[in-house]
């Protein structure tokens, strides 16, 4: 019985700890826009090399930048303490009017059939929210043609970015600052882990500008659009492994600089999210696979113990030693307090070991003060065990109260 028992142990313990959790998602990435230049290369020549909007490196004019960026994933690496943001595209423009009026005399003498035929694609498609000629962000900031914002992921440690971003002008005289497939990372050390595997994280990050005078922030109409759609999926369009996003939030903010800025304001755009760890699969690989022990253990007390019920309690207290040791490792940093499943294996050692000092007094009992063997017992009438009958009724409660007790005080101590 002993060897059967261990056996179907081990593989319930091996076999649930081995079940894969997949998340399928039928979400496509966003289709990034490829622009191409609509002007001629000569004409997108000469607007750069009249353009020297970043030669003073201090804006004159009250500048409204509007943004927009469009979140694609969320990876947690709880081992190293680190979130990473992996962001499909992130941009914000403005209109300059000076731009304008570069463009307008950089075409002002050009009667080629080439521009006839642009000016004529301009007026069919009724705007002038047109890309007209792209340059390299990083050379055009270093020359001095274009203004640095000087944008910052607020409190990151890396931020990096697989593609070069770019500078694009429109044909109304926007200019926007584009930037494709970045990745931003955090460090998470202040993350909360009292409930896991059933905890709620919160996070917050800020894009804002290091040019704390004259610019202010605003969300682009596409950008609100995004939101506007996200919420209406329930932000199913951000992939989170391991996570559901409960909530979402991006929104200008600006803060007010003290001392010696106290005269200048802070723009950023804010977003914060709301994360809850899927809990599922641990439920079925570690929670569940600890109750059962738990519950086999303590009814362990019932079997009698000249049924071999010491070979039994070890057997279970080595079954939960394993499963503790190789399939429920935990895949959060090691913190200075205890979390749900702490609270699980404690309780499932308090009741073991209980079991097993139980059955070592009772052992002693039999032998000692009774003077009988393991086997012998199995003769002696039930009437000349009176005493031992009573010990085992009274273990049963007090085994049952140092369960209960374990429990709630766990619960107590994390929940309150």
């Amino acid at each position: 019985m002993t060897r059967f028992l261990g056996f179907v142990l081990i593989f319930l313990t091996i076999f649930i700890s081995r079940a894969i959790s997949i998340e399928v998602t039928s979400l496509e990435a966003e289709k990034r826009l490829e622009f191409s230049e609509l002007f001629p290369k000569r004409i997108c020549d000469n607007i750069y090399d009249q353009s020297n909007f970043g030669v003073e490196k201090k804006l004159k004019e009250d500048v409204t930048l509007k943004n927009y960026f469009n979140l694609k994933r969320i990876n947690l690496d709880e081992q190293k303490s680190t979130l990473s943001l992996f962001l499909d595209q992130r941009s914000f423009f403005y209109t300059e009017p000076k731009l304008n009026l570069i463009i307008f005399n950089s075409l002002s003498d050009d009667f080629s059939n080439e521009m006839s035929a642009i000016n004529k694609k301009v007026i069919e498609a009724k705007t002038q929210k047109i890309v007209v000629c792209e340059y390299d962000l990083n050379k055009s900031i270093s020359e001095g043609k274009f203004f640095d914002f000087q944008m910052t992921f607020q409190d990151s440690t890396k931020v990096e970015s697989n593609v070069k971003p770019k500078i694009l002008i429109f044909y109304d005289g926007t200019i926007e600052y584009v930037y494709y497939d970045e990745v931003a990372l955090y460090n998470i050390s202040d993350f909360d882990y009292k409930r896991y595997p059933f905890d709620e994280q919160s996070f917050k990050f800020v894009i804002y500008s290091k040019i704390f005078e004259k610019v202010s922030f605003r969300a682009s109409n596409k950008f609100k659009i995004l939101n506007d759609e996200m919420r209406e999926v329930n932000f199913s369009n951000i992939s989170s492994p391991g996570w559901t996003i409960n909530q979402y939030i991006a929104y200008p903010y600006m803060e007010t600089l003290v001392d010696a800025y106290s005269d200048y304001a802070k723009h950023s755009i804010t977003t914060e999210f709301l994360i809850q760890r899927n809990s599922i699969s641990f439920v079925f690989k570690f929670i569940m696979p600890i109750v059962m022990i738990i519950i086999v253990t303590y009814f362990t007390v019932f079997v009698p113990f000249e049924f071999y019920r010491i070979s039994v309690c070890i057997t279970l207290v080595l079954s939960l030693v394993a499963f503790n040791l190789v399939a429920a490792a935990s895949k959060i940093p090691n913190m200075p307090y205890l979390n749900v499943f702490d609270w699980f294996i404690f309780t499932a050692y308090i009741n073991a070991i209980s079991v097993l000092i139980i059955t070592f007094v009772e052992s002693i009992y039999i032998g000692h003060f009774m003077g009988y063997g393991q086997r012998d017992i199995l003769k002696i009438p039930r009437d000349e065990k009176t005493g031992l009958l009573k010990f085992r009724r009274i273990s049963w409660i007090i085994l049952l109260i140092i369960l209960i007790t374990s429990t709630l005080l766990g619960y107590f101590y994390i929940y309150k």
